[in-house]
């Protein structure tokens, strides 16, 4: 079978470009890359200054020691708040079944007292005696 002849639509020299990439930025003058990388210069010697200047104001024996013994007092801490709402979840889930069962234990004691009241039971059902008592 031939496939169908479908002409286009538009008559154009070129077809029309969807994902075309927009305008080319400028190239950045010079003035400004001068500039650029002499702040960038600048920012690395300070910082390597700043750098080689800390160890003489603080020991960082101490500043390391410190913050593992920071960091473990955090996690106890949170370790120790975790124990603490699981345990309050805990027992909030203890006195929702404690309701539960005061409510269940409520209705079926309303339900036998009420059999107990009518006193007539369902001459349907058969008790185990009388069961027995067919099968001899």
């Amino acid at each position: 079978m031939n496939p169908p002849k479908i002409r286009p639509l538009r008559k154009g020299k070129s077809p029309r470009k969807v994902f075309s990439k927009g305008r080319s930025s400028r190239p950045m003058s010079v003035g400004r890359q001068l500039f650029e990388s002499v702040l960038l210069l600048g920012f690395g010697a300070g910082a390597f200054t700043f750098l080689s200047w800390l160890p003489q104001k603080l020991d960082a024996m101490v500043v390391v020691s410190e913050a593992i013994a920071d960091l473990i007092r955090g996690l106890s801490q949170l370790v120790e708040a975790a124990l603490g709402l699981a345990a309050i979840i805990l027992i909030a889930l203890l006195l929702v079944l404690a309701f539960v069962s005061i409510i269940a234990g409520t209705i079926r004691l309303f339900k036998g007292c009420s059999r107990l009241m009518r006193g007539t039971t369902n001459p349907h059902v058969k008790t185990k005696r009388s069961a027995s008592k067919i099968k001899r």
